[in-house]
């Protein structure tokens, strides 16, 4: 196989992590979790979202964890739907912004009550104003492997929207299995086209594990010439208005993997695991990734060594 020598990953379980879970953590665990993965290395965090409190009570508190977290030298990214949660993310210090929007109609309606065409002519000028304002920013593509409500968007549907974002100054552009349904032949004939015709373009790939590919979704994208990814501490997440939507591949399982691989992160394994171990403490759910036998395997490393 042909990996490439470093990888970067966003970590998105402050974000996507926990705006779906039935127990709303505090803010002041969020704070110390995001502490924790600061330390472990993680240089970029989704810390949370500026959305409508209604819609995601557990991320009502977005300013309050963003000035809770400043000064821990990482950029700390908020997902926002729109100019009016710009100007919040702006205003509590956000270092980031993550801007969401769908590839189908039907999921963009129930997300963010807009077609598409709706949502790329609010987000258009905010590539600029990012970087006006000193922000580093990144738009995100949901569904772009297959949509609950309308099936597979096609690769024509998602070129275009790339294709119309780019033009706009998005550089950095995420394709987002959302609902865990793509294959890792999907990912590699897809991303790989995209690559090769907007070579201009960075894009990171962010996959749940509904049905279990999502580390060998990674390797296709690897493989596909993508080096950014999201992943989440715990594998939690899922989306409050995508029905079947499962939990992100877990930045422990993804770290292992490509640590196994000889692949860098720059994340310490070992500080990761203790940031999994925190949230499992703190929630009632079980995490959902594979933290005991990553942590058995980490035992029997320093054993050899």
């Amino acid at each position: 196989m042909q990996l490439p020598t470093d990888v970067r990953i966003t970590e998105v379980g402050p974000r996507d992590g926990l705006q779906n879970e039935p127990q709303n953590l505090p803010t002041a665990h969020k704070i110390d979790l995001i502490r924790q993965l600061a330390a472990a290395g993680c240089k970029e965090v989704e810390a949370t979202a500026f959305v409508s409190p209604k819609a995601i009570p557990n991320l009502a508190d977005a300013a309050e964890v963003m000035r809770g977290t400043a000064g821990l030298g990482i950029t700390r990214f908020a997902l926002i739907p729109n100019a009016k949660g710009y100007g919040r993310a702006l205003d509590a210090g956000a270092d980031g912004i993550t801007l969401v929007m769908s590839a189908t109609d039907s999921h963009n309606r129930k997300n963010l009550n807009q077609t598409v065409a709706e949502s790329m002519a609010e987000l258009a000028p905010l590539a600029a104003r990012a970087r006006d304002d000193g922000l580093a920013a990144r738009l995100s593509i949901s569904m772009v492997f297959g949509c609950p409500f309308e099936g597979d968007p096609g690769l024509e549907r998602i070129r275009a929207i790339v294709d119309r974002m780019a033009g706009h100054g998005f550089t950095r552009i995420g394709l987002c299995d959302t609902i865990g349904i793509a294959s890792p032949q999907q990912v590699h004939d897809r991303v790989s086209r995209l690559v090769q015709e907007f070579a201009g373009l960075e894009f990171e790939l962010h996959f749940h594990d509904t049905y279990g590919r999502g580390l060998a979704n990674v390797l296709a994208g690897l493989e596909a010439g993508v080096t950014r990814f999201d992943s989440c501490v715990g594998g939690l997440g899922g989306c409050p208005f995508a029905p079947g939507a499962t939990g992100n591949i877990a930045t422990e399982d993804l770290v292992s993997m490509l640590d196994a691989s000889g692949v860098r992160t720059g994340v310490d394994l070992d500080g990761l695991l203790a940031a999994s171990d925190f949230l499992d403490a703190q929630l009632d759910t079980r995490i959902q990734s594979n933290r005991w036998q990553v942590h058995n395997a980490q035992r029997q490393l320093r054993k050899a060594a």
